[in-house]
């Protein structure tokens, strides 16, 4: 069993910015958006601004017609803002950070969205229901087949040397085929627990 990660809940921005944020020693901090403790975060918006510093720091500044927020990215996760491109439409899967007041995130993946994305999105948050993921529907994909998310999670753990785990390994360890080894990891991707720093190899994200 993998380490339980916070989980990223679906929110608007201003669900982000306009709630208190919460600071505590020696523990993750997080924004209080209702009953939820909120450290990690996951929305769909546009990027309106972007600026970078000598390729090694910068930020997107994102609108979703909610309100506005800066992702802010450094060395070790620079290039996920390095080719975003003003006016896409980005979905952001990350930590919620502050510094002298002002309420940001930092990413841990970003990945390009269609405008349907976006209008299935508002119908989600309309519901005013901010989860990740339908525990039912996880439990039946897990009875489906034995080797399931927290196998996979390891397993790539377990064959990352540094640049990633290969799909090719990933296959013939899992015994999976390929079709069902990308579907359960493209899940895990979707969970904010895995990406794919280069076609076809996997990272977990500590």
């Amino acid at each position: 069993m993998f380490t339980q990660r916070h989980t990223a809940y679906k929110l608007t921005i201003k669900d982000i910015v306009s709630n208190p944020y919460v600071q505590r020693e020696g523990e993750v901090d997080y924004v209080k958006v209702g009953d939820l403790q909120v450290a990690r975060a996951r929305i769909l918006a546009t990027i309106v601004n972007k600026m970078t510093f000598d390729n090694k720091s910068g930020f997107l500044v994102l609108d979703d017609g909610t309100e506005t927020i800066r992702v802010r990215a450094w060395e070790d996760n620079f290039e996920l803002i390095d080719n975003a491109v003003i006016g896409d439409l980005i979905e952001v899967i990350g930590r919620i950070r502050q510094y002298n007041d002002e309420v940001y995130m930092t990413p841990e993946i970003i990945k390009k969205a269609t405008p349907d994305f976006f209008v299935l999105r508002k119908l989600e948050l309309s519901k005013k229901k901010p989860v990740v993921k339908e525990k039912e529907e996880e439990k039946e994909n897990e009875n489906e087949n034995p080797f399931g998310k927290d196998e996979m999670y390891e397993l790539i753990k377990k064959l990352d040397k540094g640049t990633g785990a290969e799909l090719k390994s990933i296959i013939e360890k899992s015994k999976l085929d390929k079709q069902e080894c990308l579907k359960i990891i493209r899940e895990l991707m979707g969970d904010g627990l895995v990406f794919e720093p280069k076609a076809e190899k996997f990272k977990v994200l500590d």
